[in-house]
């Protein structure tokens, strides 16, 4: 079968050097998160010296010990990883496990080997797919077993195998079952006795061959006497004595074990497929220690059970289906009995670490509601919650707060406000747990569970609680309007205003507002403010944060000269040891500014420093932000290999991230490699077609690459695509500053595509007051984008002007790829125009930006270059 397969290959793997760790899953309620995870990690974590555990584990120690308490234990002296927003904290997570995983696999080969994955929890395969894409590089083979009868499309895991699929060191082994030739000699093997032609084909022909069943019918068979020598021999058909069903092969193994062994058994399958001694003990009545060991070594020696390797008194069933057949056998008022002395027991057992025991304590008060009541299960439910949350697992976490608020009556969807604080508590955590799980562009829903928590810290007066509710780490989600503003608004009602708590509040406010909600006057209120609370406090480290907040906002409105002066204030001020995300943040907005403003060199100096604190925060946002911000910088100076290789650690960070796929698809078509750049542009629009319309990234960059991608390579097919994003954004009342730039910026090259003067006159009209700046994402001057529009409208003489401000702009930034393709528009606009000299300067011109092309690598500008020489020489 697949674990003793698995068991085979990791006893190679052993021989030849390698450490096996191995990581169960099982299918009862009350597992914590990652348990398959956690089990092989603790395994690795036991028998390391510390300071080797923390060389191998680096900076992701603190939050691989948020998970494996173990890792605490060993390095008592770990710091607190800084608090992220719940997608990025994951991953972080994530980063540090592989890490760690791929760090230790250069000591020694590792092979991991998790079991039985179809009842893993979706946090360890969301873990999984993590891991196997970083594999490269590493000694480590990790080994996944499932039962494929247990999978359905909508399971989990088969998603995940489908995510698998494309990784390209993934291999799937299917296991079929034994041949008669396998079944005869394991009949052999087990009886000691040659077995006859006619038992095999029973065997086989009853069992199909399935590795359990074989098993479990041969061992019987065994038990029974039925393969004796005298018996085989005597025996004319075997069909008669060989059971249907697995599970009555395995009941009648059952029966066996003397009745004090099965009422034993019966106990033990209510804890789990794994049980200990000591949990067993207090259930089992009127037997001493010594005999409740007699009782066990029956089960054991009968093969029912089998001891966990390493771990003395601890002991598993050996297959799911042996403690299935026990449990089914109870009737439900039974189960509902044994899960109320089990959850009794063990919450006495395990005395002051509770806590730690929270997701189990909490599914056995559940299952054992009728005789108990809810009150206890709430309060384990409430306690795994917050234990899920700690460890990144926002889907186990949801459950437990969902589970605790309907056993106290609680809706979980209703606008009400939380009438006590064990309730306003839940709706903390399950707040928390949906920001973790729901899409972005659902955040509102999270929000609004906050709102009802929040509001009876409120009225109960409880400050810090409604501060921790309000500064919960959501990202701004630009013109989206999730309301999280509104729970800024309400927490600073309740601190004192000149207080640094309220100098706090104040700046996350601002930005709310600037990002979130548009409301750009609003936002230099708030930070106003917060300034003057900083300044009077004395307080550089919070001015730091507000000026980066504040720049952030006017980066976002176009507003690069303000958003550069702030950002750069923020850096002069930024101690070293400050916080690394308002580092970040500073750091990105002022490489924005200067890139913006044509300074390529300050630009890419501020995109190289952005780079180590990102990695150093371990935020897949802003990793993946500070990529892309060097791959932008190298694009615009045209070196495609750099941005190319940027690229792809970028995507690899965040494959649906649709700032590093616009910036990758328009690397493709300025190369020529439309094909690829057309797979770039299909994976936007697929991002799009997943999120509502309106403002958003991803309908906002999806249409801006459409139209660049369509003016390079001629491809119109998907123009009415990006016109119908465009305007939908344009139509939208929360449209924020970038969004409606970057909308108006795809109907200009649409109105120029299509000849449009009437639309070209809108655009132009409102596009004229962003000349001097290059568009990020599709590095455009916006000064040719103005001499293009001209150009269209037919106002020729206007045009000169700006393709002559972007010529200047271009070359003094060293925007090359740009500067190519200013010349090249320039020249068509002056062969329209046919003035004295047009032709002459327009022939200068393609021979400038030809030469650029050529050595860049250009294709598609170079060939319609060439082909424009051939027109004016004609």
């Amino acid at each position: 079968g697949k674990t003793r397969t698995a068991q085979e290959l990791a006893t190679y793997a052993g021989l030849r050097g390698a450490q096996v760790l191995w990581g169960r899953c099982y299918e009862e309620q009350g597992v914590p998160p990652y348990w398959p995870w956690v089990q092989a990690i603790r395994s690795y974590v036991r028998d390391r010296d510390p300071e080797q555990l923390r060389s191998e584990m680096g900076a992701g120690a603190a939050d691989i010990a948020e998970v494996v308490s173990d890792v605490r234990e060993r390095l008592p002296d770990l710091q607190p990883a800084p608090e992220l927003e719940p997608e990025q904290a994951r991953f972080r997570l994530f980063d540090s496990i592989a890490a760690f995983l791929k760090t230790a696999s250069q000591r020694q080969p590792l092979v991991l080997v998790l079991d039985d994955l179809h009842w893993a929890d979706q946090p360890s395969l969301l873990l999984l797919q993590f891991v196997a894409r970083e594999l490269g590089g590493a000694r480590l083979l990790l080994i996944g077993t499932y039962r494929d009868v247990e999978l359905s499309r909508q399971h989990p895991l088969a998603e995940a195998l489908g995510e698998l699929t494309r990784e390209r060191l993934f291999q799937r082994v299917l296991l079929r079952g034994l041949s008669q030739e396998d079944v005869g000699r394991f009949i052999e093997m087990t009886s000691g006795n040659n077995a006859p032609r006619g038992l095999i084909e029973a065997v086989h022909s009853q069992t199909e061959g399935n590795p359990l069943f074989v098993t479990e019918v041969v061992r019987l068979l065994v038990q029974e006497g039925e393969l004796s020598a005298e018996k085989v021999r005597e025996t004319d058909s075997w069909i008669i004595r060989i059971p249907e069903g697995v599970r009555e092969v395995i009941g009648r193994r059952l029966n066996r074990l003397s009745q004090r062994c099965n009422e034993t058994l019966t106990i033990a399958s209510i804890l789990g497929r794994e049980f200990t001694m000591s949990q067993l003990r207090p259930l089992v009545e009127e037997v001493t220690e010594d005999r409740l060991f007699e009782i066990l070594e029956e089960a054991l020696g009968s093969r029912v059970i089998e001891e966990m390797p390493q771990s003395v008194g601890r002991y598993q069933f050996t297959h799911a289906l042996i403690q299935e057949t026990l449990t089914a056998e109870l009737s439900l008022t039974r189960r509902v009995r044994l899960h109320a002395r089990i959850a009794e027991a063990l919450e006495h057992l395990y005395g002051d670490d509770t806590e730690a025991h929270a997701a189990e304590l909490a599914f056995h008060f559940n299952e054992a509601q009728a005789l108990l009541g809810t009150e206890k299960l709430v309060r384990h439910s409430l306690v795994a919650g917050e234990r899920a949350l700690s460890a990144y697992a926002h889907e186990e976490a949801l459950v437990h707060f969902e589970t605790a608020l309907t056993a106290k009556g609680v809706s979980i969807t209703g606008p009400d406000p939380a009438l006590d604080g064990e309730s306003a508590a839940l709706l903390h955590g399950l707040g928390q747990a949906q920001a973790g799980t729901l899409p972005r562009h659902q955040v509102q829903v999270a929000v609004a569970t906050l709102n009802r928590a929040l509001s009876y810290y409120c009225e109960s007066g409880d400050v810090d609680r409604a501060v921790a509710v309000a500064e919960y780490p959501f990202y701004p989600l630009i013109g989206q309007g999730t309301g999280n503003d509104q729970l800024i608004s309400r927490a600073l009602a309740l601190v004192p205003p000149d207080s640094p708590l309220a100098g706090r509040l104040l700046s996350r406010y601002g930005r709310l507002l600037g990002l979130d909600k548009g409301d750009y006057d609003g936002a230099q209120v708030a930070f106003a403010r917060a300034l003057v609370v900083a300044q009077q406090e004395r307080d550089p480290d919070l001015e730091t944060r507000i000026l980066a907040d504040a720049a952030n906002v006017d980066l976002l409105d176009g507003r690069w000269q303000g958003s550069l002066e702030k950002s750069s204030k923020a850096l002069e001020l930024f101690s070293p040891g400050g916080a690394a995300h308002v580092e970040v943040l500073a750091r990105y907005t002022a490489h924005m500014s200067h890139f913006a403003l044509g300074d390529l060199e300050e630009a890419r100096l501020q995109a190289s420093a952005l780079l180590p604190v990102a990695d150093r925060l371990r935020d897949r946002f802003w990793l993946s932000l500070a990529l892309r911000a060097n791959q932008d910088a190298a694009q615009a100076g045209g070196d495609w290999q750099t941005a190319r290789d940027l690229s792809d650690r970028a995507l690899a960070v965040s494959p649906m991230e649709t700032r590093s796929l616009s910036s990758r698809a328009s690397l493709e078509y300025e190369t020529g490699d439309f094909s690829q750049g057309r797979e770039y542009v299909e994976r936007l629009i697929d991002a799009m077609t997943r999120t509502p319309p309106g403002p958003s990234p991803e309908h906002g960059l999806t249409a801006l690459v459409i139209s660049v991608a369509a003016r390079i390579s001629g491809e119109s097919g998907q123009l009415d695509l990006a016109e119908a994003a465009a305007q939908r954004i344009l139509s939208s009342p929360d449209a924020t500053g970038w969004f409606t730039i970057t909308a108006r910026i795809v109907m200009a090259l649409l109105s120029v595509l299509r000849n449009d003067v009437a639309e070209a006159e809108e655009q132009y009209r409102v596009l004229a007051s962003n000349k001097g700046a290059m568009w990020h994402f599709i590095n455009m001057s916006a000064n040719r984008a103005l001499g293009l529009l001209a150009q269209t409208i037919g106002r020729l003489d206007e045009a000169v002007t700006h393709f002559d401000e972007s010529l200047a702009f271009c070359r003094n930034a060293g925007y090359r790829p740009e500067l190519a393709w200013t010349c090249c528009d320039y020249a068509d606009m002056l062969r329209e125009r046919d003035a004295e000299g047009d032709r002459a300067n327009a022939m200068s011109l393609l021979d400038e930006s030809l030469a650029i092309s050529t050595e860049l690598g250009m294709r598609p500008l170079m060939e319609r270059v060439l082909s424009r020489r051939e027109i004016l020489g004609a």
